[in-house]
């Protein structure tokens, strides 16, 4: 190790240490966090169930472009859309609120 790569690792953890802390980051984080968690499981699911994006959206009644921007987590569907996309692929969409 340098000594120049060690002084970008201690500057990448006081950033990481003060973004933690940062509130505003936080909550923004965690929307990001859920769109992403939503795009893996339906990305897997649909993987699983061997179908393409355009076959979970017909069956949807969805485009599939919309698949496509929500696996990508460019998208933040209503949870009318959530529903039917996972009833698509055999999956039952739950919510919690804590």
């Amino acid at each position: 190790m340098t000594y120049m790569s060690y002084g970008i690792r201690d500057v990448n953890k006081t950033f990481i240490a003060k973004v933690r802390q940062d509130k505003e980051f936080q909550r923004l984080y965690d929307i990001e966090k859920k769109k992403l968690d939503i795009a893996v499981a339906l990305a897997k699911a649909r993987h699983k169930r061997g179908m393409t994006q355009s076959e979970v959206a017909r069956k949807a009644r969805i485009s599939w472009e919309t698949i496509s921007r929500i696996e990508n987590g460019r998208l933040n569907p209503s949870l009318d859309v959530l529903s039917r996309v996972f009833a698509a692929v055999g999956k039952r969409l739950d919510l919690e609120i804590s």
